[in-house]
């Protein structure tokens, strides 16, 4: 048998092709292809198809020892569900391990380190993983000097410039393109708007230059980073005839769920087990999709359809009312002139302000869920963009009613916590020359925050006041002083004034110790913070990542030039706001309990794929509906499949813009069982007028108002 090795991946086209005739002769009923929309039973399928392969070995009617699979599935949250239906489906008698495809190539490089070691001949050490904010800091520091004055006129666009240089590597890395030939590919594919987006040209060949000495940088620390990961598994390891030989011993079949929101080196290792005779399952949704202008190439796992057993799976004959509306709706979005009216089910609120229109949903959901109409677990609220404003404003209103609200994937800065922000005030008066990182708002902030669980309570107005004359400042060693040196010390009151000791007194045993920021920490939370069970969900979450940020922030600095000014560069990069508190993906334990409303944006809810009863669509007539915004890196047409059979088009990408908008709007319908509302104002937030492509949808539904409801009811 022909080896894998042998061929060159260096063209994916050419690739592709071999692949496909090698797979033709042995794939018969080993590949199964399972195609269908959102809840058209795939997963259910996929699962039976687990079963079937792996019940000889249940049953003991082989000899063989039992076989290993991959088990794939697109995220965490979705990994975590087909874990647990395969582990019901088998009973328990079969290990199952279900990884998203990152996950498993992580591994795989931690793992076989030694080969990669060896091929770039660095010095043996433990791989460790950069987060995105930290790779985000070393590769600004690293590339400051390089990129032409004239081309970063600000931090803003140095900072924008460092980050889509780091996607490009992830992009490549996933695709399985050499890194080598970034440059001309930006050079010979990119359309025009994207390279006016990149701004100057010339900086191509510099951009495939830094990519290169970023590689090697890292790799020499053993810093991992996303697009590393991918490089080292696609370019490395599955040419490595060694690594070939194992994968072949290890693994007997690959199941993957989702494979339309894979990267094309998941597809190469798919086509080499296939090739090799292992049982293979995939299910694809040709309407998800949902990673696509990410690293995702639906296109390249395709090519695996011809040669595999096909089983296409339809919505249920009892689909609800949404689903029957796709064709309408899809008419109308090709033909907005048409004035065909919707069936009930789809209904829409309509104000003229932007600000109405949050407070009438708002006041709409609220109401009927006082009416217990609908549960908050059965209302999700999506939207294109889910800018602050809009968040805060549904979030406030449905507290101040008592209804739960679960934010998908909320991003809140670390540095927005009153938590957060007393340690670091803390941070400041412990460790020395941190005085010019010091306020004296922060002080009194920090005074307020750090007793108000204790028996002895500073309230704002003491706290401004010792703030004031009992902070002093000093850029080397800021102090907080007796508060008897406040000559009417008395108005402060015992409380405050005992308080006040307490933390000075703390203060200056710290000052005396030697522990690292991560021990100070602790220290602090356990000493003034954590009385119990007193803390939030929220609080609790942003703590914790202060705590894994810091211990992460040390690890990676172990590995480079000591620095006296770490614990300084630490709080800085905290006050830019770029390190979010998100809390680790829900236990099954945790689900089991009402989250409340859903409040997402478009990708946010499309990659957890959940379905609710009623679906607020927000903002309808927006042309952001069209952009796939920050679900999209810059360039990454050109790193899919079919950019090597046509050069990306102006034309073709805004083909493509439409084609996502039909793809959102079939699978969110798909995903909502009895009623969608078109939210839509005639005013957007910036005060311009709304008239996007779905604005022919809110002219042919059934309007609603909230005042019209509450009157009703």
């Amino acid at each position: 048998m022909l080896c894998v090795n042998q061929f060159h991946f260096q063209d994916k086209l050419e690739s592709n092709c071999i692949l496909r005739i090698l797979t033709n002769a042995m794939a018969g009923e080993l590949v199964t292809w399972i195609t269908g929309e959102a809840r058209s039973g795939k997963t259910s399928q996929l699962v039976k198809q687990f079963c079937h392969w792996l019940q000889p070995h249940l049953e003991g009617t082989t000899q063989q020892a039992m076989p290993t699979a991959i088990l794939l599935a697109t995220n965490h949250t979705t990994a975590h569900e087909l874990n647990q239906r395969l582990t019901a489906a088998v009973e328990g008698k079969y290990p199952v391990v279900v990884k998203t495809p990152l996950g498993f190539m992580e591994e795989e490089v931690n793992l076989y380190a030694p080969l990669w070691w060896e091929t770039f001949q660095i010095k043996p050490q433990f791989p460790l993983r950069l987060r995105s904010e930290t790779e985000q800091a070393f590769a600004s520091a690293l590339w400051h000097d390089a990129f032409p004055q004239h081309t970063i006129p600000n931090p803003r666009v140095e900072a924008r410039l460092v980050r889509t240089t780091l996607d490009l590597l992830q992009l490549a890395g996933a695709s399985g393109t050499p890194i080598e030939t970034i440059p001309t590919l930006l050079r010979n594919q990119l359309s025009a708007e994207d390279k006016a987006a990149f701004g100057d040209e010339t900086l191509f060949p510099l951009m495939g230059q830094l990519i290169l000495q970023w590689r090697d940088w890292c790799l020499q620390r053993g810093f991992l980073t996303y697009g590393l990961i991918y490089y080292l598994y696609g370019q490395v390891l599955l040419h490595d005839p060694r690594y070939q030989e194992q994968l072949k011993d290890r693994y007997h079949a690959i199941f993957a769920d989702d494979v339309d929101d894979y990267p094309a080196i998941a597809q190469q290792l798919a086509s080499f087990l296939i090739q090799n005779h292992a049982t293979a399952a995939f299910t694809f949704n040709p309407n998800g999709k949902v990673r696509l202008g990410l690293t995702a190439d639906p296109d390249t796992w395709q090519t695996l359809a011809p040669e595999s057993k096909q089983i296409s799976l339809s919505p249920s004959s009892q689909q609800q009312e949404p689903a029957n509306t796709i064709p309408l709706i899809l008419q109308m979005v090709d033909n907005p002139s048409s004035l065909e009216p919707l069936p009930d089910c789809i209904r829409s609120l309509q104000t003229f302000s932007r600000s109405q229109l949050l407070e009438d949903t708002a006041q709409y959901i609220s109401h009927t869920i006082q009416q217990q109409t609908i549960s908050p677990d059965d209302i999700a609220i999506i939207a294109p963009g889910l800018d602050e404003i809009a968040r805060y404003t549904l979030m406030q209103r449905f507290h101040e009613n008592a209804i739960p609200v679960y934010p998908l994937n909320e991003q809140r800065p670390l540095i927005s916590s009153p938590l957060v922000r007393a340690l670091l005030t803390l941070t400041c008066l412990v460790y020395p020359h941190l005085g010019r990182l010091l306020e004296k708002n922060a002080v009194a902030e920090m005074l307020v925050t750090l007793t108000q669980h204790s028996s002895y309570q500073i309230d704002p107005v003491r706290a401004g006041l010792i703030a004031d004359y009992c902070y002093q400042p000093h850029p080397d060693f800021p102090s907080l002083v007796d508060a008897k040196t406040f000559p009417r010390w008395d108005r402060i009151g015992y409380q405050a004034h005992t308080a006040y000791n307490q933390i000075r007194h703390w203060i200056e045993q710290q000052k005396a110790q030697s522990q690292s920021l991560v021990q100070f920490f602790n220290q602090g939370i356990q000493q003034f913070l954590w009385k119990g069970n007193n803390l939030s969900v929220a609080d609790l979450a942003s703590l914790r990542e202060l705590t894994e940020t810091a211990q992460h922030y040390w690890e990676t600095h172990t590995r480079m030039p000591p620095k006296s000014t770490m614990i300084e560069d630490f709080i800085k990069l905290l006050k830019q706001g770029t390190i979010t508190a998100n809390p680790y993906p829900l236990t099954s334990l945790q689900r089991s309990f009402s989250q409340g409303i859903t409040l997402a944006n478009i990708f946010q809810y499309r990659s957890q794929r959940s379905v609710h009863r009623w679906q607020f669509w927000l903002d309808v007539s927006s042309s952001l509906w069209l952009e796939q915004g920050s679900a999209k890196l810059l360039g990454s047409e050109i790193f899919r499949y079919h950019s090597h059979q046509e050069s990306v088009s102006a034309d073709l990408q805004n083909n493509s813009k439409e084609q996502h908008l039909k793809r959102i709007l079939q699978d969110l319908l798909n995903r909502a069982t009895e009623r969608i509302y078109l939210c839509h104002s005639d005013l957007a937030i910036n005060g311009t007028e709304q008239t996007g492509l779905l604005y022919s949808l809110v002219q042919a539904s059934t309007p609603t108002t909230a005042s019209q409801i509450v009157a009703k009811g």
